[in-house]
């Protein structure tokens, strides 16, 4: 799935497919949504799960492969970053310097009137 309509969003998606949750503990900030935020007081986390536009892919991958997977994605030219594990629980959580935050079900809903 892209993330296209925010990573908050997507996961939640594959969460309704797959039947699992998510605990994100590297949650991927670009240097400059942390000085966007700065600057007008936002926090960079809230932007990386419920902004848009990125275009990445979230895949899920099994642990046993995730070596394998990274080089033949690297091969290719591209990269694979994890950022989480998924779980039983059907939850999506951040887990930030040993803090717990709940991830809301928001982003861009297409249909919404």
């Amino acid at each position: 799935i892209d993330s296209s309509d925010g990573l908050a969003w997507s996961l939640y998606e594959l969460l309704d497919a797959s039947n699992v949750g998510f605990i994100i503990d590297n949650l991927p900030v670009a240097k400059e949504a942390v000085e966007f935020s700065s600057i007008y007081g936002l926090d960079p986390y809230e932007l990386s799960l419920y902004g848009g536009e990125e275009y990445e892919l979230i895949v899920t991958i099994d642990p046993d492969f995730w070596e394998e997977s990274k080089r033949s994605v690297e091969k290719s030219g591209g990269s694979l970053i994890k950022i989480g594990v998924t779980t039983k629980e059907k939850k999506i959580v951040l887990k930030l310097d040993g803090e717990i935050r709940g991830i809301e079900r928001r982003g861009w809903e297409h249909f919404r009137i």
